[in-house]
């Protein structure tokens, strides 16, 4: 694992590499969950969906909202995150990532949402729990193949708005809550499904 420092539009963004990035590979940022609830790139559950990437040749590069961990600058409502997400996209492909997959929990999956009408179009895009009772996640067509995975228990997810998303995958985690407290190997093996060849 690389640790390393991107340049964002509020300051350095800190950031981890699971290796050094090969030219035209598969790179896959994580994005993670909100950060005024203790999210940051060390969470749990994204280091599962880091886990099945990096089992498949997907090079996982995680990194920190401004403001959380050593990351320069301060929460800013979802917005500068977005920014954040595109400077990481940026610099990720200038450092030679053929291939851009893109993968959020939580608040991550709405800051991917919301970044996609700016962003290069990725390759694939994995959305954990993406908290659509509680957040405006109307999302279009998406360009790529979308795999969403969410629990039966989850009080932040409105299932029946992600069954309306068009082109989605649902793939949905019998007594998961939102953490997957109780259902962290099932996450893993409904992931490493999805993503195998």
């Amino acid at each position: 694992m690389e640790n390393l420092f991107i340049q964002g539009p509020a300051g350095r963004l800190e950031a981890a590499l699971e290796r050094p990035i090969d030219p035209g590979t598969a790179v896959a940022i994580l994005c993670h969950p909100h950060p005024l609830y203790g999210g940051s790139m060390n969470d749990a559950v994204l280091g599962l969906v880091g886990e099945a990437l990096a089992e498949v040749g997907v090079n996982p590069l995680r990194f920190n909202f401004r403001g959380v961990g050593a990351s320069q600058g301060g929460f800013d409502e979802g917005r500068g995150e977005v920014d954040d997400l595109l400077a990481v996209i940026d610099w990720a492909q200038a450092q030679g990532a053929g291939i851009i997959w893109l993968a959020g929990y939580s608040f991550g999956a709405h800051i991917v949402c919301q970044a996609l009408p700016q962003a290069p179009q990725p390759a694939r895009l994995l959305l954990v729990a993406p908290p659509t009772a509680v957040m405006d996640m109307a999302l279009q067509a998406p360009p790529c193949p979308l795999d969403v995975f969410a629990g039966d228990g989850d009080q932040f997810v409105d299932c029946d708005a992600l069954n309306r998303w068009p082109g989605a995958k649902m793939h949905l985690i019998p007594g998961a809550d939102h953490f997957f407290s109780t259902a962290a190997a099932s996450l893993l093996e409904a992931i490493r499904q999805a993503v195998r060849p």
